[in-house]
């Protein structure tokens, strides 16, 4: 997806009964169990199971901040889904 030229991804982060965080974002910043990494627009699809800290850094610069006991997360062309089984 673009905004104005900039490249940016969907993520909706919920628990097992309700949507915790749903928006667009310029780039995810998150923990497996081989350490942190980067989703950024136009990142592999992949499947993973995180932890720690979750960083969303928003198109307007601002960072969202939420953590993750244990969870998974999928991304598919641009769009990123997380799942807490554990807060």
């Amino acid at each position: 997806m673009t905004d104005n030229g900039k490249q940016k991804l969907s993520i909706t982060i919920r628990n097992k009964t309700k949507v915790l965080l749903q928006k667009e974002c310029a780039s995810i910043s998150m923990v497996n169990e081989i350490g942190p990494f980067d989703i950024l627009p136009e990142h592999a699809n992949f499947v993973a199971v995180v932890r720690g800290e979750i960083l969303v850094r928003e198109m307007s610069g601002g960072v969202t901040k939420l953590n993750c006991v244990r969870g998974v997360t999928r991304v598919n062309t641009d769009v990123v889904d997380v799942v807490f089984l554990e807060e």
